[in-house]
């Protein structure tokens, strides 16, 4: 694999992995009835991904 392929690759696995944990955070919103910060407190994102995965999930509700 080329290095260009494996950066399209690499972003790939990177964008299904944010889908996924953005989808928990929901999930857990939902079902614990709690706050965006306090699910991704749960999952234990990384603070610095908190800001994110705020404006990722503002886009889809």
């Amino acid at each position: 694999m080329d290095n260009f392929s494996k950066q399209i690759y690499e972003a790939g696995i990177n964008d299904g992995r944010a889908e996924g944990e953005a989808e928990s955070i929901k999930n857990l919103m939902s079902t614990l009835n709690v706050s965006i910060d306090q699910a991704m407190d749960i999952l234990k994102t990384p603070p610095e991904e908190h800001q994110y995965f705020k404006d990722l999930l503002a886009k889809e509700l």
